[in-house]
């Protein structure tokens, strides 16, 4: 598949079969996440993956749902929860002299080469701002003591439709400019 023609089948799903997705399949997908860019090449991040079968993916599937929120999370079946760790003494200067969260784009490029890795397998996968962030600690055997924040939970599965939904985006005209 052509890279454009995957960014545009990439999307927020929100419907799984709850078919389980291969270990190999997650081992690929973190995978690309692993080998995203980063400033500095600090590589701030950490995943925990809790894999189709395993005893704890009915814990996690309650706490990627919120005040109602992420339903469809019940289905999923796999979650890549990702935690930013401490950037690399460069990135960490490289933040104070510029002002700018080098790291929290790190983890946003790691997290888009995981998704667009998991579209080219056929699979969906919404990324989740909103959960339990104690309960997905507990579920992946992280105690109280651990002060890290989980930045985001990725859930992963077979798409009840193979067909993307239309794109809604701004036209280009209003977020490109081009200069020569």
């Amino acid at each position: 598949m052509e890279f454009l023609e995957l960014v545009k089948r990439r999307e927020s799903c929100r419907s799984y079969t709850g078919e389980p997705v291969s270990d190999a399949d997650l081992k690929d997908i973190v995978e690309a996440g692993r080998l995203a860019p980063s400033a500095c090449n600090s590589q701030p991040w950490k995943f925990y993956v809790v894999g189709s079968g395993g005893e704890r993916m009915e814990k996690m599937r309650a706490a990627a749902q919120i005040a109602g929120n992420n339903k469809f999370a019940a289905k999923a079946s796999a979650f890549i929860v990702v935690f930013r760790e401490k950037p690399n003494y460069s990135e960490r200067v490289g933040q104070v002299l510029f002002g700018r969260e080098f790291s929290a784009i790190d983890i946003g490029l790691a997290v888009e080469n995981i998704v667009l890795a998991a579209t080219e397998k056929g699979l969906g996968t919404c990324i989740l701002g909103m959960f339990t962030e104690s309960a997905v600690k507990e579920c992946i055997g992280l105690g109280k003591r651990d002060k890290r924040k989980v930045e985001l939970v990725i859930a992963v599965g077979v798409p009840t439709s193979a067909t993307p939904r239309p794109k809604k985006r701004k036209e280009e005209s209003e977020v490109a400019v081009y200069l020569k």
